[in-house]
């Protein structure tokens, strides 16, 4: 047991030091100005990143504001489950974020996508989102793992994990999500001070 929590610790170590700082400055600063252009963010993914997308909205609208600032305008398409089961009922499974992103997303807004495979065989409905969003001239992140699939090449931004372990992916998309929270927070603060 010592040796695989070693191994495990020592990989996590070594994926870490291997993120590409310029891509998560660059997601830091599209989120950065969708707050300024009062755009919404919108966030999504299956399994463990639905639930780094439910995250990524929860301390986009609390943590990162100032006090007596409006939060970021974001919404999370996993957390309506009626109207997420509805969609995935009565229409194409792989168009489920879709149809709750038409008729809403505008230029302005920016679709978080989180996905281990980044699309490649898995989550066909979460590349048509950042196709659609693309479409519309949305901007898109993405969080991805393995060799980054469709989402890494299609994605305006695009944060690879170069792991080829799913719970590794998983935790680092969760200090990436912290770290860009951190830096949102000094930013916003910032230049909240500047224009005071």
């Amino acid at each position: 047991m010592e040796i695989q929590m070693t191994a495990f610790l020592e990989e996590t170590i070594q994926l870490l030091l291997r993120l590409n700082p310029k891509s998560i400055r660059r997601g830091t600063e599209i989120l950065l100005d969708c707050y300024q252009q009062k755009g919404r963010v919108y966030t999504l993914g299956n399994g463990g990143s639905a639930s780094t997308a439910q995250h990524f909205a929860c301390d986009l609208a609390k943590f990162v504001i100032p006090t007596g600032y409006p939060p970021f305008d974001v919404r999370c398409l996993t957390d309506n489950v009626a109207l997420y089961t509805a969609w995935a009922n009565d229409a194409d499974r792989e168009d489920v974020f879709v149809n709750q992103l038409r008729g809403l997303l505008t230029k302005n807004d920016v679709v978080l996508a989180i996905s281990v495979h980044g699309g490649e065989g898995f989550s066909g409905d979460v590349v048509r989102a950042v196709r659609y969003a693309n479409g519309v001239g949305a901007k898109t992140l993405a969080l991805v793992g393995f060799n980054g699939g469709v989402l890494h090449q299609e994605a305006t931004c695009s944060m690879l994990v170069p792991a080829h372990s799913t719970p590794q992916t998983e935790a680092i998309h969760l200090v990436i999500e912290h770290l860009i929270m951190s830096l949102l927070k000094e930013q916003l603060a910032s230049r909240i001070t500047h224009v005071s």
